[in-house]
């Protein structure tokens, strides 16, 4: 580590160095690590289900529905790029808070759906 060197800086490398490793190892993690690098981004869940890759996010408050729509399409773009599958990003609290790493097929299944209507 540079001395000179900001924390956040450091951060933000370890971060990147985190979805490199994770992308190898579960995509999961990967899509949640992406999309920890965001400043806007306050948590980051997901799982698998069907090829496809469900990511619940908290942010910020973000009070336009432009803004919103595009940072959605920049931690959707940032996690294709670190996993190389289909991804849905929501910002649904209900989707975020039941996510668990123990999750039944039928409840992924669920949540998948209800991510795909928002």
């Amino acid at each position: 580590m540079n001395p000179n060197q900001s924390p956040a800086v450091q951060t933000s490398v370890q971060t990147t160095q985190g979805t490199a490793y994770a992308a190898a190892t579960d995509s999961a993690l990967a899509a949640e690590y992406s999309a920890l690098e965001n400043p806007l981004v306050l948590a980051a869940r997901a799982f698998e289900c069907q090829g496809t890759l469900v990511l619940a996010v908290l942010t910020e408050p973000i009070f336009l529905s432009s803004e919103r729509a595009e940072l959605k399409n920049l931690l959707e773009s940032a996690a294709v790029a670190s996993t190389g599958k289909n991804v849905v990003v929501s910002f649904d609290l209900e989707i975020y808070r039941r996510i668990s790493r123990d999750m039944p097929d039928e409840l992924k299944s669920l949540l998948l759906r209800k991510a795909t209507k928002n």
